[in-house]
């Protein structure tokens, strides 16, 4: 049986090729792996060789469904995958680098990693040896999970040369082992990484990976044995602290009184006077301002001075001992003050202080913010109001002076251990418990902001005021103007309904009494023909048809005269209107959805007629019971045709002008004036439908 040693050296001599050619699809290769990460998809990293006898970690792979394969850090596993382009749907994917997808993946044994190199925190952060394997001992603080990743786990590793973070998976390393490690000596083992990619920190960091990655050495010090700050631990030069006497890479405590609590921090004032900032342990609980408490936590600096974080709060049963207010200080002073400096104090940056000024913000985005900002000569800070009560925050006011009493704490753009050149920007004040923020002088209510509203709003009601009078005054000469056109149009309506009645009396009393006597002669020609003379016979039938017929057109068109069907609006009830008085008991159906506005009167008179004649033929000779018309409008054409269910006809045997039939040839020669089209469909026991299309302009 091969031996672990070889199987590796057999594995990355075959893994080499393959993650050579980054192109490659699909791959396969062998290798060791370096850590695991869940997620989906689930992400592993193997292990190579490289030209100077040590190891690092070669590409990333993701396996497409995570649980379908079990291994763990250390395996020698056969890899058989696909190399896609980048998607950027791939967590941790590498802008611009392909992505390895394993398919297949075998475990072939289990070995241990190489032993690492020994290193510290100076080396580490210099950045030169990144790429390497290497271990490094300290003191676990600041656990918390990725913002990112859910996966992965982060740790500062304290020593004397300075701080390391760590990254960890969750998978190996879960959460709950880390935070319980804090405070006690680990011996770390990973591979140095440098992030240069989308993370927020850009700097050396180490990725925990291979068995007993993260191994206590050390148990964290009892509440008992820690080193607890003294006068002398607080060195009198603001930038330094006397780290060499105490070993500071764990917790240290400090007795004293807690005198004022803000959102994410609070202030302790030691037994001996001195002030220090504390952030608390993430989800611990912190006691009410005035009590006397131990807290215990790691130690740094930042420009106001010492600085606990990640610490522990516990009442100690003490006496607290709380400083009387100071006298009001003016913000120009505190200003003055954090711009130069006392390098012997770092009173000039934290102090307890007394603060007057004016409120600048609303009471809404004080409640919703917990921040109130108070100016006073031009220069304004902020209060930390998320411990002051609801009930006193809804009585500030913008505009009222506010008095506030508590720690005035100097805030910087950078970190004193990124720059010796900080950047200020401004005070935030964090109050005292009980009578810390006090409403010195209510806010007038007769404020030049209202006044300015007033004017404002009463200038705005005179514009309302003419504009809708401009409007009223448009209203109403439109609406004049629409009656007087009403009226011109009732007027010409009336006009041409009497000339029409006129012209039809005319025409009755005139060419209609002709027409029968006429019809008389004809009559009387026949009897004293007696059939004798069958072609005679056959003409004055003929005759007589022909002026039957020239009588009902008379008739209709007495009727048009003296009808108001031209002057419908809608073009549906004129048609309805026109076709009344020859439907013969069919049913009609119509819709004829063409605006009247687009229609002349000339254009309305020759569709009805059109219409009424369609109408008549499909009832006189189709015997129809069923008659559907229908109208639309679209793209510059009108549209209109009648379909009915009588007994059709055949077109190359129907009537025409020679038999005395005039209908569909007066509609055939109207729609050619009209620059139209006619199309007839029609069969014998089949109905009939005629379809027209004319231009809108003609």
């Amino acid at each position: 049986m091969k031996t672990i040693a070889s199987i590796l050296a057999a594995a990355i001599a075959c893994a080499m090729p393959a993650l050579a050619a980054g192109d490659a699809s699909p791959f396969v290769c062998t290798g060791q792996v370096g850590f695991v990460c869940g997620g989906v998809p689930q992400r592993f990293v193997l292990l190579v060789a490289t030209h100077d006898g040590r190891y690092s970690f070669s590409h990333s792979y993701w396996i497409e469904e995570p649980g379908a394969h079990s291994f763990r850090s250390g395996d020698i596993v056969h890899i058989a995958g696909k190399v896609v382009p980048p998607t950027g749907k791939i967590r941790d994917e590498k802008p611009g680098e392909n992505a390895y997808v394993a398919t297949n993946v075998q475990t072939i044994a289990h070995g241990s990693f190489p032993a690492p190199a020994p290193s510290d925190a100076g080396e580490i952060n210099t950045g030169r040896i990144t790429g390497k394997y290497v271990c490094v001992s300290g003191v676990v603080s600041s656990v918390v999970h990725d913002e990112m990743n859910a996966q992965w786990n982060w740790f500062v590793l304290r020593t004397r040369k300075g701080n390391v973070y760590v990254a960890a998976s969750n998978l190996e390393q879960p959460y709950a082992k880390l935070l319980a490690a804090t405070d006690a000596k680990v011996e770390v083992r990973g591979l140095l990484h440098k992030q240069n990619t989308w993370r927020r920190f850009i700097g050396p960091y180490l990725i925990a990976s291979g068995e007993e990655c993260v191994r206590v050495v050390g148990e964290p010090p009892s509440a008992e044995t820690r080193h607890e700050l003294s006068k002398d631990d607080f060195a009198a030069d603001f930038r330094a602290i006397q780290l060499g006497k105490v070993d500071f890479t764990h917790r240290v405590k400090v007795s004293g009184t807690l005198v004022a609590s803000g959102r994410d921090m609070c202030f302790l004032e030691a037994s001996d006077g001195a002030l220090l900032k504390v952030v608390p342990l993430a989800g611990s609980l912190m006691p009410e301002p005035g009590t006397h408490v131990v807290a215990s936590g790691f130690a740094s600096l930042d420009f106001g001075g010492l600085r606990l974080g990640d610490t522990v709060l516990e009442p100690s049963g003490g006496t607290a001992q709380l400083r009387p207010h100071p006298a009001p200080t003016k913000i120009s002073d505190l200003y003055r003050m954090a711009r130069n400096p006392d390098i012997n104090s770092t009173d000039s940056l934290r102090r307890i202080a007394t603060v007057e000024g004016s409120v600048a913000n609303s009471t809404e985005n004080i409640q919703a913010g917990k921040v109130i900002r108070i100016e006073q000569q031009g220069l304004s800070m902020s209060v930390d109001a998320s411990s002051v009560p609801e009930s006193r925050l809804a009585d500030i006011r913008k505009g009222c002076i506010l008095r506030v009493t508590g720690v005035c704490n100097a805030e910087f753009e950078t970190d004193p251990s990124g720059t010796s050149f900080p950047r200020f920007t401004g005070f935030t004040i964090v109050p005292t418990p009980d009578d810390g923020v006090v409403v010195s002088i209510q806010a007038p209510w007769w404020t030049t902001g209202r006044l300015v509203a007033v004017i404002v709003s009463l200038l705005g009601l005179l514009i309302v005021f003419f504009s809708l009078t401009l409007v009223l005054k448009a209203l109403s000469d439109r609406r004049g103007h629409q009656l007087y056109e009403e009226k011109v149009a009732h007027v010409r309506t009336e006009a041409k309904v009497e000339e029409r009645t006129r012209l039809a009396i005319e025409l009755h009393d005139a060419i209609s009494q002709t027409l029968t006597g006429v019809a008389l002669q004809i009559d009387s020609a026949d009897l004293l023909n007696n059939g004798e003379n069958k072609p005679l016979g056959k003409f004055l039938d003929t005759a007589r048809w022909m002026l039957g017929s020239c009588r009902r057109e008379l008739q209709d068109c007495l009727w048009d005269l003296r009808s108001r069907t031209f002057d419908e609006k809608d073009m549906t009830e004129a048609v309805n209107r026109a076709i009344a008085p020859n439907t013969g008991g069919a049913k009609m159906t119509v819709r004829f959805n063409v605006p009247r506005r687009l229609l002349s009167e000339s254009a309305a008179h020759s569709i009805l007629r059109m219409v009424r004649e369609l109408v008549v033929n499909a009832v006189r000779h189709g015997g129809a019971t069923r008659i559907w018309i229908a109208g639309e409008c679209s793209e510059g054409h009108i549209a209109f045709s009648v379909r009915d269910n009588g007994c059709g006809f055949d077109m190359a045997a129907a009537p025409g002008p020679r038999d005395g039939h005039f209908g569909l040839q007066g509609i055939r020669e109207r729609v050619r004036a009209a620059k139209g089209r006619v199309e007839i469909e029609s069969a014998p026991g089949k109905g009939s439908k005629i379809t027209v299309t004319m231009p809108e302009g003609e």
